[in-house]
């Protein structure tokens, strides 16, 4: 008891300097028995100091995801179904439509307000649905990618402009789901909904340097993916897959160098990132560098225990904590500042164990933060929109000379008047990028056309065209 006192002290005395100066956004957590009986849900609004917790009863195995003001539980093995829900009243749930009886969802990209994709373990396609009602738009083949099985194993997407790439990890059901050969990225158009083949090849898949991939980011034009390989074994690792050229930079970052095997993973900036590392029983946070391949520390304040989920929420990594069998009042969320590493607050409670998370913001800004001793930029500048003409998002890089240099970033349509505001305020020196959604200040969709994002800085202004087309 005096031991979980301390930890709530810690907890609202260090995440209130945390959100204080640090942009945040409300994080929804899937959370999950011990016993992974029972699960439930809860809400770190924004600036709190604790969450909200036991809003819903909820499946034990669920993935959590989030796009347009609507968070998406996609719950698994055993329930094989989609619920959605309102953040802002997470009790209430909006609607819940079957994928499938025993189809074993694993992921759900949304692509536009009546277009998704959903992976499903038990079936050798990709399921295309509305995502307001789950009504079937249609399934694209994955059979070709399959194992002996007949299964491709399709799990964790992510979406780089107008492609989506679908994990496929080919497993072996009779051998304690261990990789069969090779594992690949499905490419699908989402304009066609064919897959797109990256190669000349019987198989229509890009093939990854190692197999099983699990957790997946889009950082840019760059896919960064884990790969736990076989769990008996360290042969997986941090692959980072450029989507230009479709090329493969390798494992820039091993499970050797790691000291056992990767999991969770959270980037930082295009080259750093966060992974959890398991070398049973332990479980630890390690940082590391793609540019440089290397391994950080295990970061302080962690239970050891398992870590199923890590999130990036502007300044702040966000662990979800479960605990160990010997200390159960050790879960909970762990907040750490992103750049160092630090621990600022944790365990913070969410009444169950965490077990999967999702930050509920549609501008999420990726920040390469120079290190010491690095070359600073030389000029703050705006980049092209990319992509460009785009129909449902499109992503404006630019780059900041300074630290804490205070910028503007608005759009603009062709007439001159203002239609959102991305970012008013200071950021640190470095690449950053920013996301617009095709919506103004008031969230409503705006039509198509040619519009403009305007930087400030000081007394120098930069624009930069871009179009619309739906």
């Amino acid at each position: 008891m005096l031991k979980s006192m301390k930890n709530c002290l810690l907890g609202v005395a260090l995440v209130a300097a945390a959100f204080g100066t640090a942009r945040s956004a409300d994080l929804f957590i899937a959370t999950t028995a011990a016993d992974f009986g029972t699960g439930s849900i809860a809400m770190l609004r924004a600036g709190a100091n604790e969450a909200e917790i036991n809003l819903l009863n909820i499946h034990s195995d669920t993935v959590v995801r989030y796009y347009d003001g609507i968070v998406y539980l996609v719950n698994r093995l055993g329930q094989d179904n989609i619920l959605r829900l309102d953040p802002a009243d997470p009790g209430t749930p909006l609607s819940q439509y079957s994928v499938g009886a025993g189809s074993n969802p694993q992921d759900i990209v949304v692509v536009s307000p009546d277009k998704a994709y959903v992976t499903l373990m038990e079936r050798d396609y990709v399921l295309v649905l509305d995502p307001a009602d789950g009504a079937e738009l249609g399934r694209i083949d994955l059979s070709a990618l399959a194992d002996a099985d007949g299964f491709p194993e399709a799990a964790e997407m992510v979406r780089v402009g107008d492609r989506v790439y679908v994990a496929i990890q080919r497993l072996d059901r009779d051998s304690f789901w261990a990789p069969v050969g090779d594992s690949y990225l499905a490419i699908i158009d989402i304009h066609t909904d064919e897959i797109v083949n990256p190669g000349s090849g019987d198989i229509p898949g890009f093939r990854l340097a190692s197999t099983n991939p699990g957790a997946m980011e889009a950082v840019g034009t760059q896919i960064v993916v884990q790969q736990v390989g076989s769990f008996t074994a360290l042969d997986g690792g941090i692959e980072v897959i450029d989507t230009e050229t479709l090329t493969s930079r390798g494992l820039l970052i091993t499970e050797e160098q790691l000291g056992g095997n990767s999991g969770g993973l959270a980037m930082v900036s295009p080259t750093r990132g966060f992974t959890t590392v398991s070398s049973w029983p332990d479980n630890a946070i390690h940082p590391f560098d793609l540019e440089t391949g290397t391994v950080g520390e295990a970061l302080e304040g962690h239970s050891g225990g398992y870590t199923p989920s890590l999130v990036v929420d502007g300044q702040r990594l966000i662990a979800a904590d479960r605990g160990t069998a010997e200390d159960l009042d050790a879960a909970g969320l762990l907040i750490y500042d992103a750049h160092t590493g630090t621990l600022l607050a944790g365990p913070i409670n969410t009444g169950l164990p965490p077990n999967h998370m999702a930050v509920l913001s549609d501008d999420q800004v990726i920040t390469a933060v120079t290190e010491s001793g690095a070359a600073q930029p030389r000029h703050t500048r705006l980049g092209d929109a990319y992509p460009n003409p785009f129909n449902t998002s499109t992503q404006i890089p630019f780059v900041v000379r300074d630290s804490s240099t205070s910028i503007r970033l608005e759009v603009y349509d062709v007439l001159g008047r203002r239609v959102r505001t991305l970012h008013d305020g200071p950021v640190a020196a470095g690449e950053h990028r920013l996301r617009w959604d095709g919506r103004n200040d008031a969230g409503q969709t705006v039509g198509n056309g040619v519009y403009m994002a305007r930087l400030r800085t000081g007394a120098v202004t930069q624009t930069i065209k871009f179009m619309l087309i739906k």
